[in-house]
């Protein structure tokens, strides 16, 4: 199938999460206000650490280990990666437990949630089901080439988080919204098993799950190299967003929630169809010359999506925030307007980080993660003090462009992409870039008028048309 046709695929369950996400954030910014927006922000970035250290991203090894034994219809070796993954899954569950249990007071306290009154145990069932869910049942879906089902599980879970978190947050508050976060991990759980236990190849991956201690070398190589990517940007995300809460307050944190919730919208657009037309066949083959054909396809139609979506977001911020949150984040604009030329750069480094992990080139992958975290953590951290969530944005202005310098050098010199993309970016971010100072400057003059605001729109229009062609296209 096409890198159009994959990543249109892709688009509708990440519009799904935009149209669900709209109802949810505008019902819990209604319902929590700011200051409990930022409180719950924490909470779910707290969540996803938590989900990250436990599954310790073991849904990659799954895929990249997997694939070329069940291509092969080597069920036994595929059952035995797939069952030592979940094995260690179940254990890491136990030690999470055990360490909440020894250092809760000190966790919370550093996060700033000690007076939050909220329970942590929601969150802690949450984590468990979603590392399960995370780590186990999209390495199978994954491994057995069905993205279609993990769009429809996506979709299923999608809207069941929109019922049950509008649900609770409406009617109980914070508490409300903490407690929907296990029922929506479940129902996310419960579609996997019925969905992907229709399938015949998943079926007979399941019946051959297993422990086996020869294939530990291999599966550690991979997780202690998700370990330290996933964790720590998680770790060093949440460190940067509590720095936020406790040094500027609830309010601020919940103001750049609006920034990061916008941009992560863009981002599932982007990286959502890349992954589900390249991770089975990139894991299959490797890094060949019919995978890096398929690899530029993909990054110019993702660099499309990305600088339409950023661009929308900065040139429309105004009206989007009422939108998804209410007026009483109008604050806000001008964060989203600062954020995007950065996001952008994050978002083209995410795609040419994405590939080098499907082709299994787990150290560059390693490296520019790790290399954009310690420039955010680094950054923010003298940043914050004196600009509040200015200084995360600033951070990340910063680190993402710098970081994407450096990895266009290396994938150029691997021959995976040309230096014409590299300059097609640069252009495209310097344009972004231009367009958010001019409306900066309008904003602190009284406001853009229509008229200046449909002007600085068409060159995103026109690149989500030429988006929407090749989406199209079979």
């Amino acid at each position: 199938m096409s890198a159009g046709r994959n990543m249109a695929r892709g688009g509708l369950l990440s519009l799904a999460r935009l149209i669900t996400g709209i109802i949810r954030v505008k019902v819990v910014a209604l319902a929590l206000g700011a200051a409990g927006v930022g409180v719950y922000s924490l909470l779910l970035q707290l969540y996803l650490t938590g989900v990250a250290l436990v599954s310790m991203s073991l849904a990659l090894p799954i895929i990249n280990l997997g694939r070329r034994p069940i291509v092969a219809r080597d069920f036994d070796e595929t059952g035995a990666i797939a069952g030592t993954a979940l094995t260690f899954v179940i254990g890491n569950t136990a030690v999470l437990l055990l360490l909440f249990a020894a250092f809760e007071r000190p966790l919370l306290a550093y996060l700033g949630l000690s007076g939050a009154g909220v329970p942590i145990w929601p969150i802690l069932a949450a984590i468990v089901i979603g590392a399960c869910s995370g780590a186990f049942w999209e390495g199978m879906s994954f491994l057995c080439d069905r993205f279609d089902t993990y769009v429809w599980v996506g979709v299923i879970g999608t809207i069941a988080d929109c019922g049950l978190v509008v649900t609770g947050a409406w009617l109980h508050g914070l508490r409300g919204a903490v407690f929907a976060m296990p029922l929506s991990s479940f129902a996310m759980f419960l579609a996997y098993l019925v969905l992907m236990t229709r399938d015949a190849q998943a079926r007979q991956v399941i019946s051959c799950l297993r422990f086996r201690a020869r294939i530990l070398p291999r599966l550690l190589g991979y997780s202690a190299v998700m370990f330290a990517t996933v964790g720590l940007t998680n770790v060093g995300l949440t460190a940067m967003r509590s720095r936020v809460l406790v040094d500027s307050g609830a309010a601020q944190n919940g103001y750049l929630q609006t920034v990061t919730s916008l941009a992560a919208y863009t981002l599932a657009f982007v990286t959502t169809g890349f992954w589900g037309h390249l991770h089975s066949k990139a894991a299959a083959e490797g890094d060949v010359p019919a995978v890096r054909a398929e690899l530029r396809r993909a990054l110019e139609l993702g660099l499309l999506i990305s600088f339409c979506g950023c661009g929308a977001g900065a040139v429309l911020a105004d009206y989007l925030i009422p939108l998804f949150y209410s007026h009483a984040f109008d604050a806000s604009a001008d964060m989203v307007t600062a954020y995007m030329p950065g996001e952008l750069c994050f978002q083209i480094l995410s795609l040419i980080t994405a590939y080098q992990l499907t082709v299994s080139l787990r150290r560059i992958y390693l490296l520019w993660n790790v290399s954009y975290v310690a420039g955010l953590v680094l950054l923010g951290t003298l940043l914050i003090p004196r600009l509040g969530a200015y200084g995360y944005i600033a951070a990340h202005l910063i680190a993402a462009p710098v970081v994407l310098i450096g990895a266009f050098f290396i994938s150029w010199r691997r021959g995976q992409i040309s230096a014409a993309f590299s300059a097609k970016v640069a252009a495209l971010a310097l344009l972004l870039a231009a367009i958010c100072l001019v409306l900066l400057h309008a904003r602190s003059l009284g406001g853009p008028g229509l008229p200046l605001l449909a002007a600085l729109l068409l060159p995103f229009a026109a690149a989500g048309t030429l988006a929407l062609r090749r989406l199209l296209a079979r």
